[in-house]
């Protein structure tokens, strides 16, 4: 959880948003889209069932990340974000 609590902590600090959007494109580069998602995906349930994630979190990861997709992935995110927000 620590991109997602990073992001919390910093919000509205864009040089630490660009920082955790770099690490983690440096994490997963070279790697599909579907790789990256499923570990978003597996981070921020593992954080919800142990409480260490909100979904206030989740919504400011999202929003973080919302403006650098295509519509596409904007609609990918939103059913992402919905499913764990059910957790």
């Amino acid at each position: 959880m620590q991109d997602f609590n990073d992001y919390v902590n910093n919000q509205g600090n864009s040089s630490d948003l660009f920082g955790i959007v770099n690490d983690l494109a440096k994490k997963f580069d070279g790697k599909g889209q579907g790789e990256l998602l499923k570990a978003i995906y597996q981070k921020a349930k593992e954080g919800k069932a142990n409480g260490t994630l909100s979904n206030a979190e989740i919504d400011g990861f999202a929003n973080m990340l919302n403006p650098l997709l295509d519509d596409k992935q904007k609609r990918t995110l939103k059913k992402v974000i919905e499913e764990l927000k059910k957790i």
